[in-house]
């Protein structure tokens, strides 16, 4: 199963984004956690994909393990930069739509790591 963890500030923006998932991709085991519990989190859930802002101070070599992450820019609007399989992307005022486009992704990767 395909583990998603949303981490992004403020709580509304956490909530939303992981219901939207939650129902736009039913099955998928999706989690929330405040900034300041991330690592916490990261280390117990593994996810496979991670939707985080960038004033969360988690470095690079903390997230290096996940394939697929959405790093949400609030200081650049609503910019988000996307890395999946080590491919780095950035994705202009970001919708709903984009990030589904990257949970099929996270997907698909998930389904060929398990076989």
């Amino acid at each position: 199963m395909t583990r998603v963890l949303v981490t992004v500030t403020p709580r509304m923006y956490r909530q939303a984004i992981a219901l939207t998932i939650q129902r736009q991709r039913p099955g998928l085991d999706v989690k929330t956690a405040p900034p300041e519990a991330s690592e916490r989190a990261l280390a117990d859930f593994q996810p496979h994909l991670l939707v985080h802002n960038d004033s969360d101070g988690l470095g690079s070599e903390t997230v290096a393990d996940i394939r697929c992450r959405v790093e949400v820019q609030y200081s650049d609007g609503m910019d988000a930069h996307i890395s999946v399989d080590g491919e780095v992307t950035v994705a202009r005022d970001m919708c709903m739509e984009d990030l589904l486009r990257v949970v099929d992704r996270a997907i698909a990767l998930a389904e060929r790591e398990t076989g």
